[in-house]
C-alpha cells in the first residue's frame, strides 16, 4: 500500500488556487503510469507554526505503481518542483 500526503497553500500563476493546482499535479502522476486508487476529502489546515501565510489545502492519496520506492520519491519530488515547490 502506498499512501502520500498532498497539499499546498499558494496560488499558481499557471494553475490557479491551491485546490486546482493540486488537482493538476495529481493528473500529472499519469505521466509515469501512477494510478490514484483513492483520495481523501480536501482538508483546510492552519500553517504550523502560526503565521500570516494562507491556510493549506491537504489530502491523502492511495497509489498503485510499478516504480520502486526511490524512483517514486524522485518522481513525486519532480512533480513538486514542476508545480512550484521550493525546498529550503
Amino acid at each position: 500500500m502506498i499512501l502520500a500526503g498532498i497539499g499546498g497553500n499558494l496560488e499558481s500563476a499557471q494553475f490557479g488556487p491551491p485546490r486546482e493546482t493540486l488537482s493538476a499535479a495529481l493528473a500529472a502522476l499519469k505521466d509515469k503510469h501512477i494510478r490514484i486508487l483513492t483520495r481523501s476529502g480536501w482538508y483546510r489546515t492552519e500553517p504550523v507554526p502560526r503565521s500570516d501565510q494562507p491556510w493549506f489545502i491537504n489530502a491523502v492519496i492511495s497509489l498503485a505503481t510499478d516504480l520502486d520506492p526511490n524512483d517514486l520519491l524522485t518522481f513525486l519530488q519532480t512533480i513538486e518542483t514542476r508545480f512550484g515547490r521550493v525546498r529550503r
